[in-house]
């Protein structure tokens, strides 16, 4: 009753005053609302200030007269309405507050700046990126949105600033990187080589999602560059994105390749693991001569090079080398190599052929650790004929827990169970009666009931 009566109040007093822009009354009956304690009262005034009462000078007066004297739980509505006006004329007062203001406040105003400002606030929002973290997460949320002539520039001087703190350049750099910025990739190439380990990591994760053949180059020296270890993986990642994604896959492999040929010394051993990653064929006669080196570091190398191939085109390799190795170590890594590649969705093998392969490898497998990583693995090979090849292993205790996890993961598959229901059914119940898994088992009594199962993000 409330809302409407200052509704109607607000509605009676613009119409008292038709002749000016807005009517004076009505305007300052609304801020009279907005200050007073009734939580309704001030809904409907605040609503009737972003969506009426329109002029520049009622603007003004919102943000650098009335919206100061606000509590900041008010002032954070206040803001929103002078964001939904759309007029950019609140925005130095605006800018005040939020100097002024709470952790509260200063993620609003922000927000309202997102939508008012342009580049001459871009200054200010980079600087509250080093805010703690309400502020500054709505500060690289309001430089994401915020548009305008030279706003790119100035982000991009930003990021180029080696003279600030490396969190902010990388938070910059993120930025750059949504907006979607390509007048940043020069940047962030010369970035991905900097000397503060978060800026490069930030500029290779930025040229992951921006980059393409031509910033390969630029990715690989930020790739030698990063340290050994959690550094080094993400930027291999970042790499292998780029060759990996877009209708310029190839492009950007021959680039990589490129860059591998021009590499020297200990830089060529330190990129060949990535190389051999991207499954480039005129690797292979490189990674057989390593094998066959008599060097056991070199031949080392060649064989971590063909465990990391990503699909089955050495496969014939690595039973090969199985068939003669009498390295423990070695028999390891191949077998393990096999179990990885055999299940792949685009190895090159059909799923008869994968399922051949894999059960080539359970003939391999000389540990149970070996023979349960195989048996989850061949949950993603979606035929029938995987579910029987698993079945036996559900009755040999040490590998059951896994064998019931890869029958859980093909019994996600709907079409593929409902197709063989029967035989799935039995399966489900002969997982229930081993499995101690309570994830296994949910799984397996959902699918029973014809449920569906949603995986937890990790």
């Amino acid at each position: 009753m409330r809302r409407s009566i200052a509704a109607c109040l607000l509605s009676l007093c613009a119409c008292a005053a038709a002749q000016e822009p807005a009517s004076r009354e009505a305007f300052t009956f609304a801020i009279e609302l907005v200050k007073g304690s009734d939580a309704d009262m001030r809904a409907v005034a605040l609503e009737r200030l972003r969506d009426g009462l329109k002029g520049e000078a009622y603007t003004v007066e919102l943000a650098e007269k009335v919206l100061p004297g606000l509590k900041p739980d008010v002032q954070v509505l206040l803001l929103s309405a002078l964001a939904g006006r759309g007029d950019a004329a609140a925005v130095p007062g605006i800018v005040k507050v939020s100097e002024a203001g709470d952790a509260v406040v200063a993620p609003a105003a922000s927000r309202a700046i997102a939508s008012l400002g342009g580049a001459a606030q871009v200054p200010m929002l980079v600087g509250r990126l080093d805010g703690e973290k309400s502020v500054g997460d709505a500060a690289r949320a309001a430089l994401v949105a915020i548009q305008g002539d030279e706003v790119a520039a100035r982000l991009v001087a930003a990021a180029a600033d080696g003279t600030a703190p490396p969190s902010r350049r990388a938070a910059i750099l993120e930025v750059l990187a949504d907006r979607r910025e390509r007048a940043a990739i020069d940047t962030m190439v010369a970035a991905a080589v900097a000397t503060d380990a978060t800026v490069r990591a930030a500029a290779m994760r930025s040229l992951a999602r921006l980059g393409g053949p031509a910033e390969v180059p630029g990715l690989v020296a930020g790739f030698l560059a990063a340290a050994a270890g959690k550094e080094r993986d993400d930027a291999e990642r970042a790499v292998l994105q780029v060759c990996g994604q877009g209708p310029e896959t190839k492009a950007a492999s021959a680039s990589l390749w490129d860059a591998y040929r021009a590499a020297r010394g200990d830089a060529q051993d330190t990129l060949l693991p990535l190389v051999s990653r991207v499954g480039l064929p005129d690797l292979l006669p490189i990674v057989d001569a390593l094998v066959a080196d008599p060097d056991p570091a070199r031949r080392a190398r060649g064989l971590a090079a063909l465990a990391r191939w990503p699909d089955a085109t050495v496969k014939d390799r690595l039973l090969g080398l199985l068939a003669k190795t009498e390295a423990e170590p070695e028999r390891r890594l191949l077998v393990g190599a096999l179990i990885r590649i055999a299940p792949l969705p685009k190895n090159g093998l059909t799923d008869a052929q994968k399922l051949e392969l894999l059960a080539g490898t359970l003939k391999l497998c000389s540990t149970d650790d070996e023979r349960r990583r195989l048996l989850e693995r061949a949950g993603a090979i979606r035929t029938v004929e995987s579910l029987r090849f698993i079945m036996p292993s559900l009755d040999e205790p040490a590998v059951a827990e896994a064998a019931a996890k890869g029958v859980v993961e093909l019994a996600h598959h709907q079409k593929l169970r409902d197709g063989n229901k029967a035989e799935f059914n039995a399966a489900l119940d002969r997982v229930l009666a081993v499995a101690k898994d309570p994830v296994t088992r949910d799984r397996a009594e959902r699918y029973k009931q014809g449920k569906t199962w949603e995986r937890r993000a990790r």
